[in-house]
């Protein structure tokens, strides 16, 4: 009867240790440039990645209940469809940077399933000549 119990005991840690190893694994994605897409294609091509790039001007549009557009990063262009259920962010518009979780189709379009966008600039604090407030640095200084 003991020896049931610990082998049941055994059975079910080690069925959780691999569940939790395989959600890992999907849930893992390395965050990479267009351009650092385009150099390591092989490596991605099965692979979750967070493609990061600005949004090329003019390129967003429509196609159904898709999200189409194109990143761009150091010369490196992909076309995105965006397939994710989350609503696109107020901030995701021409010239922006965004960040797209998914996946790089055999096609060569990337499918996204989540989607991030830089908040514009108008948010960040300029100090310029400016004081910086108590206790904050300025941008590049070292003290």
């Amino acid at each position: 009867m003991q020896t049931r119990i610990i082998i049941g005991i055994v059975v079910i840690v080690g069925l959780v240790g691999y569940l939790s190893f395989i959600g890992f694994e999907e849930g893992r994605s390395y965050y990479l440039t267009c351009d650092e897409v385009a150099e390591r294609l092989d490596e991605v091509a099965t692979t979750n990645i967070r493609l990061a790039g600005n949004v090329v001007e003019g390129s967003i549009r429509k196609d159904g209940d898709i999200l189409v557009f194109e990143l761009e990063y150091e010369g490196a262009t992909f076309p995105v469809r965006y397939v994710g259920l989350d609503p696109v962010p107020d901030t995701f518009k021409d010239g922006v940077q965004a960040v797209v979780d998914g996946r790089l189709n055999d096609d060569g379009v990337f499918e996204g399933r989540k989607i991030q966008a830089k908040c514009a600039s108008k948010y960040e604090a300029e100090y310029g000549d400016e004081p910086a407030p108590e206790g904050s640095k300025k941008p590049g200084s070292t003290v």
